[in-house]
């Protein structure tokens, strides 16, 4: 009953949240829905179709990431896993810990050592910074060339600046001091007020081995500047399905402009800030206020519902295959230790779901 509770509640309450939204907001609502008939379909099949290979790019990197540190994982499986991964983190507020969580257990399966996913995930985390400030960097160079450089923008890149000057060095540090990473570890479960269990091991090794594969490092980086471009190029084919006119300069600087939202935004998945921000940016760029909330609508439902859904279609997945891990571990019972596979935890790692539960919490 509890079981099925918890798959109930939260698409009750999502349900709800539209009800309660289209209840104060029922005039635009109306005036969005009277243009849906208006929307092109070529634009809308290429924006799902770019939306799709957005989703597999996704796994691409976590692979490349994985394969950076010495995991040898498939593309299917890491195309699934980052979905869910992705959905987490979305659904979910918690600065990357839902996402790594959904690695974690999923390495678990694989017989993978926690600290070595984890570094994976530290590697694909670095590079989607990477490749996120870089785009805000052209974004702003573009910005000040054609004379839009707002104050709004100014205070953007300053506060990213800023934060990166922090995120930098405190990666610096953790990675190259182990003190100072159990350290780290050791107050952050103090806060938490839970027992405290030991730091993964192995993910300074498996850091380093990253470290001394330049190769795959771009490869890395690749993947994740083709994430960016193809946020972008979903973007364009949205507001291209609605008739309005963007560049493929203007996508950008719309695109930098939603990441930017979503960052700040305390609300999982930026969620009324990015639609709010993307829609003023579209109207002061001259466009009617119902197409541009039209525009921005078939944005989100690419770039961000179809990616959750799938995830969270790749999330029953992932839990069926945890039940038949269990249901054939009850199987073995007192016959002996439970044989080490690629797809079955092995007894050594068996500290990995307190792992996986100190990250996702």
């Amino acid at each position: 009953m509890r079981s099925r509770l918890r798959h109930i509640l939260p698409a009750t309450i999502a349900v709800a949240l539209v009800a309660l939204f289209a209840l104060g907001h029922g005039a635009p609502i109306e005036r969005v829905v009277a243009h849906l008939g208006d929307l092109r379909p070529v634009p809308v099949l290429l924006g799902v179709l770019v939306a799709a290979l957005a989703m597999v790019n996704r796994g691409w990197m976590n692979q490349v990431a994985h394969e950076a540190v010495g995991l040898d994982t498939g593309s299917t499986e890491m195309t699934r896993a980052a979905a869910v991964g992705f959905a987490a983190q979305k659904l979910v507020k918690s600065g990357g810990a839902a996402g790594l969580a959904v690695f974690v257990r999923h390495g678990r399966r694989r017989g993978h050592a926690a600290g070595s996913v984890i570094a994976a995930c530290v590697l694909t985390a670095a590079a989607a910074f990477l490749a996120l400030g870089g785009l805000l960097a052209i974004t702003i160079v573009t910005l000040a060339a054609t004379g839009r450089l707002t104050g709004w923008w100014i205070a953007a890149s300053i506060g990213f600046g800023v934060y990166t000057v922090i995120v930098s060095i405190a990666a610096v540090v953790l990675v190259r001091s182990r003190p100072a990473a159990a350290w780290c570890w050791n107050r952050v479960q103090r806060l938490r007020r839970r027992p405290q269990t030991h730091m993964p091991t192995g993910w300074f090794d498996a850091l380093d081995v990253g470290r001394r594969r330049p190769a795959v490092l771009v490869r890395l980086l690749g993947h994740a500047v083709l994430g960016k471009l193809l946020g972008a190029l979903i973007l364009a084919t949205a507001v291209a399905s609605t008739g309005l006119d963007l560049g493929p300069t203007d996508a950008l600087i719309v695109y930098a402009t939603a990441l930017a939202a979503s960052m700040v935004s305390i609300v999982p998945g930026g969620v009324g800030v990015v639609e709010g921000s993307l829609v003023a940016l579209l109207v002061a760029g001259g466009a009617a206020a119902a197409p541009a909330a039209l525009a921005v609508a078939v944005f989100r439902l690419f770039d961000l519902w179809l990616p959750v859904l799938a995830g969270a279609l790749a999330a029953r997945g992932e839990w069926r295959l945890d039940r038949a891990d269990v249901e054939a571990d009850a199987e073995v019972g007192h016959a002996g230790p439970v044989p080490t596979r690629a797809d079955r935890p092995v007894p050594a790692l068996a500290h990995v779901p307190v792992v996986a539960k100190v990250v996702a919490a």
